[in-house]
């Protein structure tokens, strides 16, 4: 279910991946006159990666003014999911499954706190593919609809890079689950880089 009116004054939930992800999609929100509160569920994010992108996503927090939820990391049912898939390269069915129980769990809290809409950090990245994140969203109808926005159009990336240096936050170089840790790593011994 998508939502596809004016924004102004609506009250949206949108989830956040990361920090510099959100710099990307917050200012466009805020000037089209939405209220925003972030909302941090990230169970694919493995322990000391998600306290190091926690602290970013504060920082974020406290520079907009917006509130921040933040529930209970608990990665046990991304594990038994995820683990059946873990051959696969990034951007397969395991991440297909990972953007659903992120799009799922925020569908839902948008619906049960009042929220107007729920909207997605997760299009900034020009890794993750925002049809496939639109397709999964629109097949979910828990009561809040989806914001169908598509935030690497007009520079979102580019804003997320450029605000992230001047706030002086962690950015990551992989997306966050024990899977892409693994391919990063790999792929930046061939290259000679570092993660």
């Amino acid at each position: 279910m998508f939502f596809t009116g004016d924004i102004n004054g609506k009250r949206i939930l949108l989830h956040a991946c990361c920090g510099p992800c959100s710099l990307g999609a917050i200012d466009p929100l805020l000037s089209d006159g939405a209220d925003i509160t972030l909302y941090f569920y990230d169970p694919c994010i493995i322990d000391g990666e998600f306290e190091r992108r926690l602290e970013a996503m504060k920082t974020v927090a406290e520079h907009y003014a917006l509130p921040l939820i933040v529930p209970t990391h608990d990665r046990s049912n991304y594990v038994k999911y995820a683990s059946q898939h873990a051959l696969e390269r990034e951007g397969g069915e395991r991440c297909s499954l990972c953007f659903s129980d992120r799009l799922t769990d925020s569908a839902k809290y948008a619906a049960a706190h009042g929220f107007d809409m729920y909207a997605t950090t997760l299009t900034v990245s020009p890794h993750k593919n925002a049809e496939r994140i639109f397709s999964i969203a629109q097949g979910l109808d828990f009561g809040a609809p989806f914001l169908p926005r598509d935030f690497k159009k007009r520079d979102g990336f580019l804003r997320s890079t450029r605000l992230s240096r001047e706030l002086g936050i962690y950015r990551q170089k992989f997306c966050g689950c024990e899977y892409s840790l693994t391919a990063a790593q790999a792929q930046n011994a061939v290259s000679g880089g570092g993660v």
